[in-house]
């Protein structure tokens, strides 16, 4: 019986999850964003500053709120920004764990995405890299773009997968340009499946949205 392309990736969610070999070792840290040394705000609340190091440990994020400073459980007034959320938020925006991490175009001004960015070595045998989206994203390896295929579509985040097979035992910069809620990325010695055409739809729908947002680096 011949498998479609959303089976495939259904059975490559679920070997990521369930095997141990799926996540080789590497430098790259705070993946899950759980990593996260903020307060414990009630919500709602207007959210408050904290330094980038207790907020994404692990990362960096343009454009900060301050030098050296985000926003935690806040919501940006027109400009770009990457905001942590949790651990009081609501559930069915933290997409895994307790903490989450959004980004934000701008709304006014010159236009803008939020990124997040960290360097690390891909280890030798990765061949993807996955992550849960909820929203429009870039991303890149070395200032190299990875197309980005759908794994699996739900109602609370979409899984987004790239072959990273080429950079394996390589470091450089992993990077996540757009907007929109941002979750357990992933670094698997499994393959990403071809892409099925309803998948290469929707993601030149995305793209379309990104172009349309597309920003000036300074």
């Amino acid at each position: 019986m011949k498998w479609n392309a959303l089976v495939i990736g259904l059975v490559f969610v679920t070997l990521v999850a369930a095997s141990p070999r799926a996540h080789p070792q590497s430098t790259f840290e705070n993946l899950d964003f759980e990593a996260a040394n903020v307060a414990d705000l009630p919500y709602p609340t207007l959210g408050e500053p904290v330094y980038i190091t207790n907020g994404v440990p692990g990362w960096n994020i343009s454009p900060a709120a301050g030098p050296g400073v985000m926003g935690h459980n806040s919501m940006p007034i027109g400009g770009a920004a990457v905001v942590i959320l949790g651990p009081v938020w609501p559930s069915n925006q933290i997409l895994q764990g307790n903490y989450t991490v959004e980004l934000f175009f701008s709304t006014e001004g010159p236009p803008t995405a939020g990124e997040i960015f960290q360097s690390g070595l891909v280890p030798l045998g990765t061949k993807s890299v996955s992550f849960y989206g909820a929203g429009s994203f870039g991303l890149s390896f070395a200032g190299q773009q990875l197309p980005l295929a759908v794994l699996q579509s739900g109602t609370k985040y979409t899984v987004y997968g790239a072959d990273i097979s080429a950079f394996a035992g390589q470091t450089g910069e992993l990077r996540f340009e757009g907007g929109g809620r941002l979750d357990n990325i992933v670094l698997s010695s499994q393959s990403i499946p071809e892409p099925s055409f309803a998948t290469l739809l929707l993601l030149g729908t995305l793209a379309l949205g990104l172009s349309r947002r597309k920003w000036i680096r300074m």
